[in-house]
């Protein structure tokens, strides 16, 4: 149904070119804003972050974020890429990246299908230099009210790693299964002030020390229609980081703080 529309607790109402409809609240899937066009479907986002100084210590750090998405009556689309850049003393400390591939079914609801979720990381310090993980899975809606979203959800997966170095033994590249579990949460405080969080973790129950998790909270604040001030925190672990071929490990954990400004448009 396409037109202005009023929900209250028990109705929607919606002014067509027919005249008024009312529909049970519960019958109510998903809203577009806008006239039904494609473009209308899609939106996007960038945001960037940099500190740095100089003097007796030479150091910085340059964090990006860009993506893009699709959403209509049934589906949700996204594509992301999370850009990680830093150096001191004229020596590279930071190199990763990360882009994320996301496709959501909406079967009624409450629940929903992931037909496809899959992550892709470079990142050297970590030992990465290509970890793929496709998968498929479903979720639900724990709740969804005007303040607070959560969901959850659960896939099956393939893990291909490519270590940058590898010790004697470690078979390189591999391939391996596992079973993720996510949860989401996205909490508006005021229409302006927004709060989300996200955990993942995926038990590798082939080569279970390279299970690993993912979790993140972003604080964001509109400060325009299109630019808001975001702040970050992601949390990064391995439970155990493989060694590399001169015998070091990397640490398990690795924990990044960003404060930007965001781009969205649509």
């Amino acid at each position: 149904l396409v037109g202005r529309a009023v929900v209250t607790k028990k109705e929607v109402l919606i002014e067509t070119v027919d005249g008024v409809e009312k529909h049970p609240r519960a019958e109510l899937l998903s809203i577009v804003q806008g006239e039904p066009r494609e473009r209308n479907f899609w939106s996007t986002r960038l945001s960037a972050g940099f500190s740095g100084t100089s003097g007796n210590t030479n150091q910085g750090q340059f964090n990006g974020h860009w993506d893009l998405a699709r959403a209509d009556q049934r589906t949700r689309t996204q594509l992301s890429y999370d850009g990680s850049f830093g150096f001191a003393n004229d020596e590279q400390t930071v190199n990763r990246h990360i882009g994320r591939a996301h496709v959501m079914l909406f079967i009624s609801r409450r629940f929903f299908i992931v037909p496809l979720t899959s992550e892709f990381v470079n990142d050297k310090f970590t030992n990465f230099k290509f970890r793929a993980t496709p998968a498929a899975g479903a979720g639900v809606h724990i709740f969804d009210t005007k303040k607070v979203e959560w969901d959850a959800g659960s896939a099956l997966g393939y893990q291909y790693t490519h270590l940058l170095s590898a010790a004697a033994g470690f078979e390189n590249p591999k391939n391996d299964a596992f079973i993720s579990f996510t949860t989401y949460a996205d909490i508006d405080f005021t229409d302006d002030v927004e709060l989300i969080l996200e955990w993942r973790s995926s038990l590798v129950y082939t080569e279970v020390g390279l299970t690993n998790h993912f979790g993140s909270a972003k604080f964001s604040v509109e400060v325009t229609d299109i630019f808001d001030f975001e702040a970050t925190f992601n949390f990064y672990r391995t439970e155990n980081p493989p060694r590399r071929e001169d015998g070091s490990q990397p640490k398990k954990n690795d924990y990044e703080l960003i404060v930007g400004l965001a781009l969205e448009i649509g």
